[in-house]
């Protein structure tokens, strides 16, 4: 009662965070930006492609392919990519209005 929504739940790639900076605290923050990093799969951490990330959102479908922060005082571009949608948004049901 009260919610505004369901929090959505995405596997997510993410890439272009530095290889001397992917420890777990920089890469939540990485998805810090886009959501809220649920949790981080660990064996993609030295993968130098990507980081995958499990991430909660508001909408899985609607995660932006970039976004900026900064990582020990550099500007960087972050981009992200989804893998898989774990939960999403219901759909909308149509609400017919009756015309008199």
């Amino acid at each position: 009662v009260g919610a505004k929504g369901v929090l959505n739940i995405a596997w997510v790639n993410v890439s272009n965070i530095p290889l001397d900076k992917r420890h777990e605290r920089n890469i939540a923050y990485v998805g810090s930006l886009v959501g809220v990093t649920l949790d981080i799969d660990k064996t993609t951490v030295n993968r130098p492609e990507y980081v995958r990330i499990k991430l909660g959102c508001r909408d899985a479908e609607d995660i932006p392919a970039k976004a900026e922060g900064v990582l020990g005082g550099h500007f960087n571009d972050f981009f992200y990519s989804v893998d898989k949608i774990i939960v999403k948004n219901p759909p909308k049901e149509k609400v017919v209005v009756p015309q008199d």
